[in-house]
């Protein structure tokens, strides 16, 4: 099942899981990294049926941490016994976990005001609510993916169209450019990720 927000890895064929990958995997036949993606690619898919539902509900605040942690669970849950959890461990990338809640309010605190006071035009609105997602990293795995459909379901809630992410098909190469673009993000310069999410 193709996944049309990116793999978090690349396809690596027939590699087999290692038992860190596999810890919380709900599910005895994958094995390959090939069955893992192709179990989340369907439940993603389920994942962003139920936010497309919610978003049409007037009382769901979609730049919300209850709204987030629903999404990544309803995006992960028939693989992942953690999905929709925040992570409780330090890795290479994201703020630590003690800062994870605290970094979100203030992030869905500011996408608040954004679109009270028109700080940005809406794509720009949404590409930054994206990219301090990713920045954040709030969940083992999964938070690119995760982060794309809430900038997708962001957009949609105040008027827009959902951004392409690039041109198709998603690919390596493709990825790799938006990997690059994140990069330049990182570093203040979100021209480059603005221009990729509309190609």
């Amino acid at each position: 099942m193709a996944d049309p927000y990116f793999r978090d890895a690349l396809d690596e064929g027939q590699t087999p899981l290692d038992p860190d990958e596999a810890r919380g995997l709900k599910l005895g036949w994958v094995a390959t990294r090939t069955d893992l993606n192709d179990a989340e690619g369907e439940n993603i898919l389920h994942g962003m049926r139920w936010a497309r539902a919610q978003i049409r509900r007037k009382d769901v605040v979609v730049n919300s941490e209850a709204f987030l942690r629903q999404l990544h669970e309803r995006m992960f849950n028939q693989v992942w016994d953690w999905a929709g959890t925040f992570r409780q461990t330090e890795r290479n990338i994201g703020v630590a976990p003690y800062q994870i809640a605290t970094q979100l309010r203030q992030l869905f605190d500011n996408a608040h005001a954004w679109q009270e006071f028109g700080t940005y035009p809406l794509d720009e609105q949404a590409v930054r609510l994206h990219h301090q997602l990713t920045f954040i990293h709030p969940f083992p795995n999964g938070n690119g993916r995760c982060s794309r459909v809430m900038a997708d379901m962001f957009l949609l809630r105040h008027g827009g169209e959902q951004f392409s992410w690039g041109p198709a098909p998603h690919g390596p190469m493709v990825r790799q450019e938006y990997l690059a673009a994140i990069r330049k993000a990182d570093c203040g310069d979100i021209a480059s990720l603005l221009a990729f999410v509309r190609r």
